[in-house]
């Protein structure tokens, strides 16, 4: 995954400052953030209804105090394009202006 949608980016960073941290018991940790960048194909930029990608969460096993597991949950289609799947991308994307409430 990473070498065919990291390829598709030309730069990424990601929002530290306001990452979510969930912890349950001693062995799980789950991680929630944002993040901004550029695709080959435009901008995005979490939040930002247009572009559509940028959130993402991580779930962390931890045996020993060490990651034993680690699951990446986020939306690959950073560019936003994957209309033919999911039309209310596409109404969004024709009225970049309107946010929805």
């Amino acid at each position: 995954m990473f070498g065919e949608v990291g390829a598709t980016l030309k730069s990424i960073r990601h929002d530290y400052a306001n990452f979510n941290w969930i912890f349950s018991g001693s062995d799980l940790v789950v991680c929630e953030g944002t993040s901004y960048g550029e695709h080959r194909d435009g901008p995005w930029r979490a939040g930002v209804p247009e572009w559509g990608a940028g959130r993402w969460c991580d779930v962390f096993e931890i045996r020993d105090w060490q990651i034993h597991r680690c699951f990446i949950y986020l939306d690959p289609d950073y560019a936003g394009q994957d209309t033919a799947r999911y039309p209310w991308l596409a109404d969004v994307a024709a009225a970049p202006d309107v946010v929805p409430a």
